[in-house]
C-alpha cells in the first residue's frame, strides 16, 4: 500500500476507536446528577425559556453565553440532565472535528486525526471533569472555529477575518477566560495586515455589543456589569502570584493523572517542533495557541480541573506534531496506542463499570448533587408552578429539577462568605429577597462545600437563615428526602409574613 494512503487508514483506524470510545462512554454516564455549574446554567437557561432574561433571578459573574447555548439545549433535547450531556456530546464531538481541520492544516493528515483523536479521549477524562457540561466546552466550540476561519483566511477573501473575530467574540461570550484566545486570534490576524486585525477585532465587538444590547433591552445590564465586572474583579483579586503557583502545580499533576502519556507525547512535540519540516507560519501557530490557551487558565490563580479543557486542543495538536514528526505510521500508532492504553487502564471503572451516581460521588465526594435530585423531584410535585422557592446554600441544581423559580437571585451563597466589600450587601439583598417572597419552602444546605465560609466571614445569614426556618417554617419528614445535607421546611399554617432578626 502507498505509504501516504496506510497513514490516512491507520488515522481513520485511531479517529473511529476512540470517537467509538467517547461515545459509549458519554451516553452511558449521561444520566449523572447536574453538579453545581451545570445546575447554574439550566437554571438560566430554563428561565430563558421562560422569558426571563440572565442576572433577574439568577445572580452569577460569569458572562450569558452558555445560559443561552443550554437554553437551545433544554430547547432541543428536554429540561434534564440526559439533554445536557447529549448536547455535551455533540459540542465535543464538533470541536474535535475542527480540531482534526485545524491540524490538517498546520500538520498534515495523519497529524490532524492524531490530534482529534487525542483531544476527544483528554475531553473525556474525568480529571478535567469531562463529562460535566462546563462553560469551558461550550467556549471553545466557537473559539475553535473562529480559529479555523482566521487560518482559511490567510488564503480566502477578507471577510472571514471578521467572522473569525466574531466566533471569537461569542467565545468570550461562553467563558470570559477565551478572551486570551481571541487576542491570539487578532494578533495573529496582525501578520496579515493591521486592517485584517482590526476586522477581527471589531468582529469580536460585534459579538460583545450585540450580547449586551439585548441585555440592555432587557433591563439587566446593570446586573450584568455588577456581577461580571465590579464583583468579578474582586473575585479574581483574592489569591497571591504564590499561592497560584503551588496550585498550578498540584492541578498540573491532578489533570494529566490518567492522561499523562499524551502530555509527555504533546511535550515532545513542542520539543520537536523547531527540528520538523514546518514553517515558520506553522510553529508560530502551534507555539502562539500553547501560550494563549495557557493563558486562559490563569485568571485569578484559580487553576481549576475544568479551566484546563481550554487547553486541550493545544496539546492535541502537539500530540499531532510530535506523531506527525514520528514519521512512521505504524511507530506513531504504537506510541499513541500506548497513551491509550494507559489512559483505559488508570481509569477503567469511571469508563466501563460506574454507575452515574458513583462517577459523581467518587468525582465529588460528599457534594449532595445525588441527593439534590431528590429534593428537586419532591419540590416539583408538592408546589404549585408559579410558586418560588429557596434554597439557602449554593445548589441551584435544586431549582431547575424543581422547575420552579428562585426567590432569591442569590443561587450561590460564595461571594457571601468571601473578604469582599460587597458581602455583607449581598447578604441583606438576598435575606430581604427571601422575606418578601415569603416562599412555602426552604432547602437548608449545610454541606460546607456549598458554603467555602472561611473564620473571617460575616455569618449574618448563617444565624438569620437559623432563626427565619425555626420562627417560621417546620422540617418535612419525608422518605423520598434525604436525611441531613439538604434539610427541606415548610411553612407553618397560619404564617403569612415571616421576619426573623438579623
Amino acid at each position: 500500500m502507498n505509504p501516504t494512503h496506510a497513514r490516512r487508514a491507520a488515522a481513520l483506524i485511531l479517529v473511529s476507536v476512540v470517537l467509538a470510545l467517547a461515545l459509549y462512554v458519554r451516553l452511558r454516564l449521561a444520566d449523572a446528577p447536574l453538579e453545581r455549574d451545570e445546575g447554574e446554567y439550566a437554571y438560566a437557561g430554563q428561565l430563558i425559556l421562560q422569558g426571563i432574561a440572565p442576572y433577574r433571578l439568577a445572580y452569577n459573574m460569569k458572562f450569558p453565553g452558555t445560559y443561552y447555548a443550554y437554553s437551545v439545549l433544554l430547547a432541543a433535547f428536554g429540561q434534564n440532565a440526559r439533554a445536557i450531556r447529549v448536547g455535551l456530546t455533540l459540542i465535543d464531538a464538533a470541536s474535535a472535528l475542527i480540531v482534526f481541520l485545524l491540524g490538517r492544516r498546520l500538520l498534515g493528515w495523519f497529524g490532524g486525526a492524531a490530534a482529534a483523536a487525542a483531544f476527544t479521549i483528554m475531553a473525556l477524562d474525568r480529571w478535567v471533569l469531562g463529562v460535566f457540561a462546563h462553560a469551558t466546552h461550550f467556549a471553545l466550540l466557537p473559539a475553535l472555529a473562529g480559529l479555523l476561519f482566521l487560518l482559511r483566511a490567510e488564503e480566502s477573501r477578507a471577510w472571514q477575518y471578521a467572522a473569525a473575530g466574531a466566533l471569537l467574540g461569542v467565545a468570550v461570550l461562553m467563558k470570559q477566560h477565551a478572551v486570551f484566545l481571541a487576542a491570539f486570534g487578532a494578533l495573529m490576524a496582525l501578520r496579515a495586515g493591521f486592517g485584517r486585525a482590526c476586522l477581527v477585532a471589531a468582529g469580536i465587538a460585534a459579538s460583545l455589543l450585540t450580547a449586551a444590547a439585548v441585555l440592555a433591552g432587557q433591563g439587566v445590564f446593570g446586573q450584568f456589569v455588577f456581577w461580571t465586572v465590579q464583583y468579578a474583579k474582586e473575585y479574581i483579586s483574592e489569591r497571591t502570584i504564590a499561592s497560584g503557583v503551588r496550585t498550578l502545580a498540584f492541578a498540573l499533576a491532578e489533570v494529566s493523572h490518567a492522561s499523562r502519556g499524551f502530555w509527555l507525547l504533546a511535550a515532545g512535540g513542542l520539543a520537536t517542533i523547531g527540528l520538523a519540516r514546518t514553517s515558520s507560519r506553522e510553529r508560530l501557530w502551534l507555539i502562539g495557541l500553547s501560550l494563549a490557551s495557557f493563558a486562559t487558565v490563569v485568571p485569578g490563580f484559580y487553576f481549576r480541573d475544568h479551566y484546563f479543557v481550554l487547553m486541550l486542543p493545544a496539546i492535541a495538536l502537539l500530540v499531532g506534531a510530535f506523531l506527525e514528526y514520528v514519521g512512521s505510521a505504524t511507530l506513531a500508532l504504537m506510541l499513541f496506542a500506548g497513551a491509550l492504553g494507559a489512559f483505559v487502564i488508570r481509569e477503567s471503572d469511571y469508563l466501563f463499570s460506574e454507575s452515574p451516581r458513583e462517577v459523581s460521588r467518587a468525582i465529588y465526594g460528599e457534594n449532595p448533587f445525588i441527593e439534590a435530585v431528590e429534593v428537586g423531584d419532591y419540590l416539583r410535585t408538592h408546589t404549585e408552578p408559579n410558586e418560588r422557592i429557596a434554597v439557602i446554600g449554593s445548589e441551584p441544581e435544586i431549582y431547575f429539577y424543581a422547575q420552579r423559580k428562585s426567590a432569591t437571585g442569590y443561587i450561590y451563597m460564595y461571594a457571601l462568605m468571601e473578604p469582599q466589600p460587597y458581602a455583607a450587601r449581598m447578604q441583606e439583598e438576598m435575606i430581604a429577597e427571601i422575606e418578601q417572597a415569603q416562599p412555602n419552602y426552604v432547602v437548608r444546605v449545610s454541606a460546607p462545600s456549598s458554603w467555602d465560609a472561611k473564620t473571617t466571614s460575616d455569618d449574618r445569614i448563617v444565624r438569620w437563615a437559623d432563626a427565619f426556618t425555626q420562627q417560621c417554617y417546620e422540617p418535612v419528614d419525608a422518605a423520598a428526602l434525604p436525611p441531613s445535607v439538604l434539610r427541606t421546611f415548610h411553612r407553618r399554617a397560619g404564617v403569612r409574613d415571616c421576619r426573623a432578626p438579623r
